[in-house]
């Protein structure tokens, strides 16, 4: 083992890059530390209730707080810092103040409180619960400090939370994409952030803490290894982990729209199961990405690669009760959901968490398309699409997760995922192409039907053992994935030559198949090499491995299917990465540096076998170089992050695969058995400032990433009838893309978020600005082609936590989009897009009887012509609550009242600039039931207007 700490000392001097080394014991690893005591009357010795508990910095910056409960009693968690200021106080009392250091005992018996004689009368004060507090590199909200509305759900709670927005259906914190949300620190339905959001009352909820969450193996031996996901975990009050709640509810609409559904929680200590159901056909939505693989909904039908900015405006019913909606999918869809969680501790050792969903969605869709590609520096053509999709897909989804610590030395990890889809698609697609002078040059009609069948089983294993010596510690992470996906689809299709005034037919029904079996094997050593300082050495190797086999067929002169051997492919693709890993980290109370050195060589092995036979081989050899600085003063509230990173990306066995893909006739793509893998550059920095005594933030962090062989296209549009591979015809004006290797592409943004409470109207004020500058090549007839797309974006958001009884949120956000062409200077695509969005909530003082209202209004201005919008979204609703603790309710749903709904978006890609129009639900009423279950406690009314306190104890309302 002497030899191993020599050769790590030596490897870590050698580094000029690394990995972070995560949270130390005292970071939360350690056991958290709780404060525990009884306060009472030091005369009368009666238990005090109510009396505020604050722990606060030495410098009297307020950490956190609760109050006494109905014995007196109290218990608060301990900050992990090394000395902390507690405060007990009550109106008319003297204060006691205490100085702890961390090693003083934490159980502070009975404290006595005495009546402070220089308090004289009634004294009228603002109730005011603490915000939060930042615990490490974790913000924690206290969930009491904002007013809900009765009934409210996750969501509407935590979108009043500093720093946190919603965009685009999207939930953000801090300005980056919340890409989980946990429960207890437990995952719920797998790792879907909108079935927590949408199935937990907000009445539930004790806390809301915002972090990085690192990486399993990282978590388990203690060494960042620099993957990190933004991740919100909610905890609930105590009084609801044991028993059950949930809601239920059902609604009949005009144009037979009908919405039904709702969740139970039962909950009993560490045992937890949830069950939750959604049917209805009014474009609520509850599933994620995983069901919705094999979806071959396209409205371009063209195949290229690249990236855009779009919006829309596509009939989102923001902060309806039963809310399901994600995102702006268009269209019109019925949804019928059933799901499953199960979660428990087996014994002290074994924490499992499970979950089942089951999805069934219809859609509907009518799209309407305009492209303007640049041909070179004189020329651009037109393209005009009109697309008719259905789509209707079964998935059946189910994940788990088991924690182990076997004993003290050995633990594990094991997350296996299933997943199984079947899916029927349907489109009508009706297109022209024209040239810049009018002329039409071609046109396409063609009918597409396609069955797929998919499956996708993986698994990772994450093992880990601790050495005697603190810190040392060997850890594996094993990641497998077997994944297929079989489609059968056939395509009828007619396109016309205007210059010739030729028209030809295709009759062709394709099989192809894809197989895959990835596996990835990690292996880590850590040693210590100092007080604060650790070293890893590590070994990797990974395989990619995809069968592709696509057969096409057509119908000959009498008829017969004939193998078409231009459009059939039998590919063969593995891509085996080895690395050597080696790391160093530094951590000093609140600064860390994180450094890693890794050298990769990666194979890329292709071998076709039909039509022709042929073999690719390539092999790659990179240094990868990375780094993370971070720093926090805990006491300030003030942070800032430094990361650069690089990897590695290798190209699909779509990009690789050389078969024709004809779906679109006039828009064909093709694969490229050439394709080497790209570099990628990242820097983030990050700045943060929270204040919580005050309720005041700023966030501002800096993005950029380079990548070196960016995989864009090489897109050919012809001006006459073409053949390619000298067997498929290509009409005048129909284009081919292919990717390609380009260097060049590049990706930078800058945002900054301050937020503030505005206190005379109980309002959080939340300003934040968005720029982003975007450089993508392609290549165009041969042609080198440049595009960048410049956005500036302001924002401002008003959420008002004035009472549960009054509710209101404002925002809007607009977007400048400056776009540019190297190929043609002078090509103006410049467009302007605004978002706003006004809440209202009302209700009456026992919160019986309430009203609610969501104007939204979209403006795009610069598209193509006839695709400019202007409309408003006006949603109204109205109810009575009755029955016990107004668990019942009734409720009125108009949406979009003015009959005004829309959707419109936009992508900027490496040669063209696309506009698409998308069909949206339309005005509609709903009678609405709604029923609360469960049994528990009503939380304590929290302030809306000043209490008095009277000497000798005590609080009037």
């Amino acid at each position: 083992m002497k030899k191993i700490y020599l050769f790590v000392v030596l490897i870590c001097g050698l580094l000029l890059g690394g990995s972070a080394f995560g949270q130390r014991p005292g970071n939360g690893d350690r056991p958290e530390r709780k404060f525990t005591g009884t306060v009472t009357d030091g005369v009368s010795k009666l238990p005090m209730i109510g009396a505020n508990i604050l722990i606060k910095t030495v410098n009297d910056s307020l950490l956190r707080g609760t109050v006494t409960g109905p014995n007196g009693e109290f218990e608060i968690v301990r900050p992990a810092i090394p000395q902390v200021k507690l405060e007990i106080s009550f109106l008319g009392y003297k204060t006691i103040t205490k100085i702890h250091s961390f090693r003083d005992p934490v159980e502070l018996g009975e404290l006595l409180l005495l009546e402070d004689a220089k308090v004289l009368g009634e004294v009228v004060i603002e109730g005011q619960i603490p915000v939060g507090e930042q615990r490490g590199d974790t913000t924690s909200y206290n969930a009491s400090a904002f007013k809900t509305q009765t009934n409210a759900q996750a969501e509407d709670l935590i979108r009043k939370m500093p720093g946190i927005t919603m965009q685009g259906g999207q939930l953000q914190a801090q300005g980056e994409n919340v890409q989980k949300i946990l429960v207890d620190g437990r995952e719920f339905f797998g790792s879907d952030p909108n079935i927590a959001l949408r199935n937990l009352p907000a009445d539930a909820i004790d806390r809301v803490e915002v972090l990085d969450q690192r990486s399993d193996q990282s978590r388990l031996t203690g060494f960042d290894d620099g993957n990190y996901t933004k991740t919100i975990n909610i905890i609930l009050r105590e009084d609801r982990k044991n028993g059950s709640f949930g809601r239920a509810y059902g609604g009949y609409g005009t144009d037979d729209r009908y919405s039904a559904g709702g969740s139970v929680n039962m909950f009993k200590e560490d045992q937890r199961i949830s069950v939750l159901g959604l049917f209805n056909n009014i474009n609520q939505q509850n599933f994620s990405s995983q069901d919705l693989a094999g979806v071959t909904a396209n409205s371009s039908g063209g195949g290229q690669r690249g990236g855009g900015r779009s919006g829309g405006g596509g009939g989102q019913w923001g902060g309806g009760n039963n809310d399901f909606y994600v995102g702006n999918s268009g269209g019109i869809v019925t949804t019928n959901a059933l799901g499953l969680n199960y979660s428990d501790k087996w014994g002290k050792k074994v924490n499992f968490s499970g979950s089942y969903f089951f999805n069934n969605s219809t859609s509907t869709l009518q799209q309407t398309t305009n492209r303007e590609t640049v041909v070179n520096e004189d020329l651009r053509q037109y393209y005009q699409e009109s697309l008719i999709n259905t789509v209707d897909n079964y998935n059946h989804r189910a994940n788990a997760r088991i924690e182990a610590d076997l004993n003290e030395k050995n633990s594990i990890i094991l997350t296996p995922n299933l997943s199984f889809q079947t899916n029927e698609t349907f489109s009508d697609r009706d297109a022209l192409t024209s040239a810049s002078t009018g002329d039409s040059l071609s046109a396409l009609r063609s009918i597409t039907n396609a069955e797929t069948k998919a499956y996708n089983i993986a698994n990772n294993l994450t093992y880990r053992y601790k050495f005697d010596k603190r810190g040392r510690t060997f850890s594996t992470d094993i990641y497998t994935v077997w994944s297929n996906r079989d489609q059968n689809s056939d395509l009828l299709a007619a396109s016309r030559d205007f210059n010739r005034n030729l028209i030809d037919t295709t009759l062709q029904e394709t099989d192809a198949l894809n197989d895959g079996l990835n596996y990835r094997i990690n292996a880590t050593l850590t040693e210590p090499l100092g007080e604060k300082s650790i070293g890893t050495v590590g070994y990797q190797i990974s395989n990619n491995k995809t069968i592709a086999d696509q057969k096409t067929y057509i119908l000959d002169a009498e008829r017969r299917p004939v193998l078409d051997t231009a459009l059939s492919n039998e590919f063969d693709n593995k891509f085996i990465t080895q690395r050597l890993r080696t790391g160093y980290a530094y951590n000093s109370g609140g600064f860390s540096a994180n450094l890693n050195l890794d050298y990769q060589y990666a194979t890329l092995d292709n071998e076709a076998f039909f039509p022709t036979e042929g073999v690719f081989k390539k092999t790659f050899n990179n240094v990868l170089p990375s780094a993370s600085l971070n720093f926090r003063n805990r006491e300030t509230g003030f942070s800032w992050r430094f990361r650069y990173r690089t990897d590695t990306d290798e190209p699909s066995v779509t990009e690789l695969q050389n078969v024709v893909n004809n779906q679109n006739p006039l828009n064909m793509s093709v694969g490229n058995p050439n394709l080497a893998q790209s570099f990628n550059h990242n820097i983030f920095a990050n700045i943060s400032k929270v204040n919580m005594e005050k309720s005041r933030t700023l966030f501002m962090f800096l993005n950029y990433s380079a990548t070196n062989n960016y995989i864009g296209n090489n897109t050919f549009i012809t001006a006459k009838d073409t053949l390619i591979n000298d067997e498929i015809l290509l009409r005048s004006g129909g284009q081919i893309s292919q990717p390609i290797n380009l260097d060049g592409n590049w990706r930078s943004s800058f945002f900054l978020s301050y937020g503030a409470p505005i206190k005379k109207i109980k309002t959080q004020f939340n300003t934040n600005t968005r720029i982003s500058y975007n450089r993508t090549p392609g290549i165009i007839n041969g042609d080198n082609n440049i595009n960048d797309n410049l956005a500036l974006g302001q924002g401002l958001t008003l959420s008002s936590n004035i009472s549960k009884n009054v509710d209101f949120s404002i925002q809007t956000t607009g977007t400048y989009n400056i776009v540019n062409s190297s190929l043609q200077e002078d090509l103006d695509n410049n467009y302007y897009q605004q978002e706003s969005n006004i809440r209202l909530y009302l209700s009456s003082q026992n919160g019986k009887v309430f009203v609610g209202n969501n104007l939204a209004h979209t403006l795009y201005s610069g598209l193509s012509e006839g695709f400019d919008q202007n409309f408003w979204l006006w949603n109204i609703e109205g109810g009575y609550r009755f029955a016990k603790n107004n668990k019942a309710e009734l409720k009125m749903v108009i949406f979009d009242l003015l009959n005004q709904n829309n959707s419109i978006s936009r992508t900027v890609s490496d040669v063209s600039v696309t506009d698409v129009f998308t069909n949206v639900l339309t005005r509609y009423g709903m009678l609405t039931f709604t029923y609360i279950l469960g049994n528990f406690k009503q939380p304590e009314a929290q302030p809306d207007r000043p209490w008095q306190g009277r000497p000798g104890g005590g609080r009037t309302w």
